[in-house]
């Protein structure tokens, strides 16, 4: 019973790293964006899974992402610089059901974004245009972890420390200014928390 415990104990104290979702790549494309109604999503969900990403302007408003977010067969990405939803919005989500934001821009703050880890929403950090600092990364990577989209030149020793604190580390290798070599060393600190994008 002793070993049960101390085995529990251990799992309950390790960290969980983030996997990218199924909507990762998708909802990252140009052309992802949906024109379908709240209720062509609806019904489609009853019998498949759907990828709903909102990162463009649309007809769909917060009421109807809150009944969508109930379905577990949909998987929603939101954008932040491409919606004006508030982060009380976005909290409101996450207690509707789970979904990923895109950090695409600075609208929300350093202490928005830990609010909304807390409240068990997946972050998807762009490197480009989230505005956050290394320090803002590692805070935030104390608090619970989150994928970095690395689309915008970055040194390779603030990628070896986001690995280090439990980040996912998403390399866009044409963007992100790294040379063969760096990538390797990032990559060998711990591979299952590296992927790579030639």
């Amino acid at each position: 019973m002793k070993v049960l415990s101390f085995v529990l104990a251990l799992l309950s104290a390790t960290p969980v790293w983030a996997a990218l979702p199924p909507q990762f790549s998708e909802c990252l494309q140009q052309n992802s964006g949906s024109n379908m109604t709240a209720a062509d999503v609806a019904e489609i969900a009853k019998v498949s899974r759907i990828t709903y990403c909102q990162n463009q302007v649309s007809l769909i408003g917060k009421a109807e992402l809150l009944s969508m977010l109930s379905n577990p067969n949909v998987n929603m990405g939101l954008s932040v610089s491409k919606t004006s939803y508030t982060n009380q919005d976005f909290i409101d989500m996450a207690a509707a059901g789970t979904y990923v934001l895109y950090v695409d821009s600075s609208r929300l703050s350093r202490d928005n974004l830990v609010a909304l880890l807390n409240a068990n929403v997946q972050l998807v950090v762009m490197s480009g245009s989230s505005g956050l600092s290394r320090a803002d990364l590692l805070i935030l990577a104390a608090t619970k972890p989150f994928i970095y989209n690395v689309n915008s030149v970055v040194l390779k020793t603030d990628l070896q420390d986001y690995v280090r604190a439990g980040v996912q580390v998403v390399i866009r290798t044409a963007q992100a200014g790294l040379s063969r070599q760096d990538i390797l060393d990032v990559a060998q600190l711990n591979s299952e928390r590296v992927s790579i994008f030639p």
